[in-house]
């Protein structure tokens, strides 16, 4: 369309525009002004919209996405891990106990030190960490280790002392501690909800200056691979703060849409706040529970043990009466509901909690999600259809976690991680990594989602490969939909949000196993560039 009188104040010419808009699939040539798109066709439309002060990109035939989106990911808490955390992403125990150490100096007298992104299968050892290992670090220093799934903790023993876990300890609701299987005695492997009185009671709140550091660190991560929006899947009122003002300085340079962790419910209800409220940078979303366990730690809740047990079905979290309850009480004070579930007894407990709900106060387009939703079968499917359940499956698990897929077996995997069930059955699925769990790069969740196959080669569950086309929408037009915002957002149309990426090739256009090699060349959100290779 041609805006007489109007010029653009950005116009991208000579380039291969995918548009994820079923009314204009492609095209060569946008222009931006104001924030969004205000011409999107070929090169000669949009030179009309060249003014004198127009900046001109010609981009010699490279491809234009709109911005990424990241359904499930956890972002702010991820950037502050950054910044005063000890990375234990590292391929034996004595690094990471040596990566611990070098906490200690920049830790006060008695402080805690902390580390994550631990992940026991990607070790030399091939263990966990116990708290003899944690012990010949500090025994003056509490320590706590997290798993990279984020449902299993390690601490030494003076973490264990400090949250009053002894031998004699009963194993709290929705958790469970980890004990030696010859003397009984706690080993400091600590699952599940076990871990709350230190989460949130123990562990010294991060200073503002931390947080907004680690605001700054983690938007520069994520703008670097081509995202724009993220749906940060755990947020507490501290980091909604640090939002708020990054946001006011400037610094936030990726869209939130901010699912608020359930304890804050009681309070938004109270406030009259609801799903939807904030602007184009920084929204309240849904509420976030945890129902089981995670499929990285092998603690989600299964029908069938785990491969290797006759009895592990891993964890429960929540009963079937504390999610139904939860679920009507946020339900009824209109917000949108999103409950991690992994194994298929969990997300059939969620999904009917969900049905009775809108059966009991009939809402218009409530949405609700399954966060993760990681083992499906036919009758959750066809729930989920007749609901409009939302699905946030992660997409960067096969790839990276395939040494963890023979826990779960062939006959499983057909079922893991189900975009092409989710594609069949009507359901909105999403892209979603859940980072750190997953690696948060999006080309390489889009990869793993069309061939299925891990970084040793091996393919797990074909049944559920997709096309690229349908994996670019994931990532885009489904994200925007699982936050009530694809009017806005999530394709390249004329008014929507200019969110952007540029790739220095075509995803369609090359060996599918190689997608996640494609380079970000430069990223945009509203218009301007936040990242540029």
């Amino acid at each position: 369309m041609r805006h007489f009188g109007i010029h653009a104040e950005t116009v991208i010419k000579n380039a291969n525009i995918i548009t994820i808009d079923s009314n204009m699939p492609k095209a060569s040539s946008l222009a931006i002004s104001g924030g969004k798109f205000i011409g999107i066709g070929n090169d000669t439309l949009c030179d009309s919209l060249i003014g004198p002060e127009t900046k001109v990109l010609d981009i010699s035939g490279k491809t234009v996405l709109p911005g990424f989106i990241d359904s499930h990911i956890h972002v702010l808490n991820s950037g502050i891990r950054h910044v005063m955390a000890a990375d234990c992403d590292l391929p034996s125990i004595p690094l990471i106990q040596q990566a611990l150490k070098n906490r200690i100096k920049e830790t006060l007298p008695n402080g805690w030190i902390q580390g994550f992104k631990f992940d026991d299968t990607k070790t030399q050892e091939r263990r966990f960490l116990f708290r003899s290992d944690l012990d010949s670090v500090s025994t003056d220093h509490p320590i706590m280790v997290a798993h990279r799934a984020g449902h299993i903790y390690y601490l030494n023993s003076a973490a264990l002392a400090a949250a009053n876990f002894n031998d004699d300890t009963p194993d709290p609701p929705g958790g469970r501690l980890g004990r030696d299987p010859d003397t009984g005695s706690l080993n400091g492997v600590v699952y599940e909800r076990a871990i709350e009185p230190i989460r949130f009671g123990l562990i010294p709140d991060e200073t503002p200056e931390i947080r907004q550091r680690g605001l700054v660190t983690i938007c520069k991560m994520l703008n670097q691979v081509g995202l724009t929006s993220v749906h940060d899947a755990r947020v507490i009122q501290t980091e909604f703060e640090a939002y708020q003002n990054g946001l006011d300085n400037g610094e936030l340079t990726l869209r939130v849409y901010a699912l608020m962790y359930h304890p804050y419910f009681e309070a938004l209800k109270h406030a009259g706040i609801k799903t939807g409220f904030g602007n184009e940078f920084l929204r309240i979303g849904g509420i976030k529970m945890i129902a089981d366990g995670a499929i990285a730690g092998r603690t989600a809740y299964l029908s069938e043990p785990y491969i290797g047990s006759d009895c592990d079905h891993g964890i429960l979290a929540m009963s079937q009466e504390e999610i139904e309850r939860n679920v009507i009480d946020m339900h009824n004070a209109g917000f949108q509901v999103c409950i991690h579930a992994n194994g298929d007894l969990t997300i059939d407990m969620v999904v009917d909690a969900y049905i009775k709900a809108q059966k009991l106060n009939p809402r218009t387009d409530p949405r609700h999600r399954i966060e993760h939703c990681s083992l499906v079968n036919p009758d959750i499917l066809k729930k989920m259809q007749e609901s409009s359940t939302i699905a946030t499956p992660f997409c960067t698990y096969v790839y990276h976690h395939g040494e963890k897929m023979p826990f779960f077996g062939e006959e499983r995997l057909k079922w893991m991680f189900a975009q092409k069930s989710f594609l069949d059955y009507g359901i909105t699925s999403t892209g979603a990594t859940d980072y750190p769990p997953g690696p948060f790069e999006p080309l390489l969740g889009i990869q793993s989602c069309v061939t299925r196959t891990d970084s040793s080669g091996k393919t797990w569950g074909p049944e559920q490969k997709i096309s690229v086309e349908d994996a670019l929408k994931l990532y885009t037009l489904n994200g925007a939909y699982a936050s009530f915002e694809e009017n806005i957002k999530g394709s390249i149309t004329e008014g929507k949000l200019a969110d952007l990426v540029i790739l220095d090739k075509d995803p369609n256009a090359v060996d599918p196993h190689t997608i996640k090699d494609i380079t970000v060349e430069r990223t945009i959100v509203g218009g301007n560039t936040v990242y540029e290779k």
